[in-house]
């Protein structure tokens, strides 16, 4: 009532016409009418309106719930890690220049990887950005992992060809980082029956192909990491040849497009949450 008697009054129709379109949709998919509104329900709105809605409207229906939840003392949606990014990436999709990365999505990577001859300056480089990529996607790596931001200077997150464990039917990266002492986290990759992006596949023919002397895992062919303002300039010509704007795409939009995948396809919590390492964001 406060909100409806300011002067901003169209912003309560929206917030309004919002909440009358979440709860109808809760009742059309049979969910729970529970309040405070699990963020479960929420994630489930969010894809659901992408397909006909336009994003900056979906933007403020969430904003709608997210004030109408905090008006009654009730845990924000918004504060939800994966709730916040899918926001993100809408924000990227209506132009809006608050956002930083939109996320790499598994159509997006096909067409980079159709790329790699034009973009690569050998048949080497191909090999090691198509590895590079795939890994970074299904792996949902950070540009940490994989890249040095200096060469000769150490970091300690970067992952060394020790790490992997590479067999015929999948691939294991033991990541050098733990969460709270525990031990090392590890990534599992399996075989996809898509060959064209499977990250198994992608890492053996980088691997027969690459130097075979111990150092980071992703190295040029004289045994060099790659840095990030080269591995930058690989995806920013790869994302310009496939027509998308490389200032709307950063060093993290594989680990978002992954974790923001994972929730599309009706992943539990515990997986997402596995997926994208929450707990080591601040």
């Amino acid at each position: 009532m406060l909100l409806e008697d300011s002067k901003d009054s169209h912003l309560w129709q929206v917030y309004y016409e919002g909440l009358k379109n979440f709860l109808a949709f809760r009742d059309s998919m049979a969910l729970s009418a529970v309040w405070p509104i699990p963020v479960a329900q929420v994630r489930e709105f969010l894809i659901a309106m992408e397909s006909h809605l336009p994003p900056a409207k979906i933007i403020m229906y969430v904003e709608g719930l997210s004030f109408i939840s905090k008006l009654v003392d009730h845990p924000d949606p918004l504060q939800d890690p994966v709730i916040c990014h899918m926001i993100s990436r809408l924000k990227c999709r209506a132009g809006s220049s608050t956002d930083k990365y939109c996320p790499i999505t598994i159509e997006v990577l096909r067409s980079l990887l159709g790329t790699l001859e034009s973009v690569c300056s050998s048949p080497y480089e191909c090999v090691l950005f198509r590895a590079m990529f795939t890994v970074a996607f299904f792996g949902a790596l950070r540009i940490e992992e994989m890249v040095t931001n200096h060469q000769n200077i150490a970091q300690p997150e970067l992952l060394y060809l020790s790490d992997l464990q590479l067999t015929e039917e999948g691939a294991d990266l033991r990541l050098h980082t733990s969460h709270m002492g525990q031990e090392r986290f590890l990534i599992q990759l399996r075989l996809s029956k898509e060959m064209w992006v499977c990250p198994v596949e992608a890492l053996h023919i980088y691997v027969a192909a690459r130097p075979q002397r111990e150092g980071p895992l992703f190295v040029h062919l004289d045994n060099m990491a790659v840095t990030k303002r080269e591995f930058l300039t690989v995806f920013r010509r790869a994302l310009r040849l496939v027509g998308l704007p490389p200032n709307h795409y950063g060093v993290h939009s594989f680990w978002l497009g992954t974790a923001i995948t994972a929730v599309s396809h009706g992943y539990s919590d515990e997986a997402i949450n596995r997926i994208a390492r929450w707990w080591r964001r601040s």
